[in-house]
């Protein structure tokens, strides 16, 4: 069974703005997001979706909502898409609260109520293995998630070794999965990455 899969992030948000770690918590879109949710549904208004999956946090489904406008396909949200949890940090910035530079550093929130880097790598294997077995051969699914859930999608996934990505690039997540950017990747027997976020 070959399934095709465009993930988009949400659009921009306050807290995006503000730099504001937003994790399970929540934010609205900003005008620009919905803007950019509305470039990212003409630019993908040639690919015909069958299924469409939404973090069932507001900034991704009312991405999603933008994106499948003209569109007659239901969504369906799924709290399995949602970011990596911060817990207690959630709202708070790099800047003003230090303890959330060292428990990204150490990829585990788990001391203030939130999730580690297995847990969510757990969780988003659970989520696709759920989201494929409705899927059908052939057909295309919009996905619309976050940035942090993406960058652990590729350990999930795909197989890459985190570490050494931010090594390479120690602000990878920083600036390589733009607010409302698309990535595409394929199940046929295996994850197969196509299109980085772009």
């Amino acid at each position: 069974m070959a399934v095709t899969f465009y993930y988009v992030r949400h659009g921009e948000t306050i807290f995006n703005v503000t730099g504001r770690s937003q994790g399970a918590c929540d934010s609205p879109l900003t005008n620009k997001g919905i803007a950019q949710a509305k470039e990212t549904a003409e630019k993908l208004k040639a690919i015909r979706f069958d299924r469409a999956y939404s973090s069932s946090s507001e900034r991704a489904y009312d991405t999603a909502v933008e994106i499948l406008k003209e569109r007659n396909i239901p969504l369906v949200s799924v709290k399995g898409l949602k970011e990596m949890s911060f817990g207690l940090l959630e709202g708070s910035t790099i800047d003003e609260n230090k303890t959330m530079e060292e428990c990204w550093k150490k990829k585990d929130f788990t001391a203030y109520g939130g999730e580690d880097r297995k847990m969510l790598v757990e969780r988003i294997r659970n989520t696709f293995d759920e989201i494929l077995s409705q899927c059908k051969d052939g057909e295309n699914v919009l996905i619309v998630s976050h940035r942090g859930y993406f960058f652990y999608m590729l350990e999930a996934l795909f197989g890459e070794d985190l570490d050494e990505l931010e090594k390479k690039d120690p602000d990878y997540v920083g600036h390589l999965i733009p607010n409302a950017s698309v990535a595409i990747f394929r199940f046929n027997r295996k994850w197969e990455l196509l299109q980085f976020p772009q």
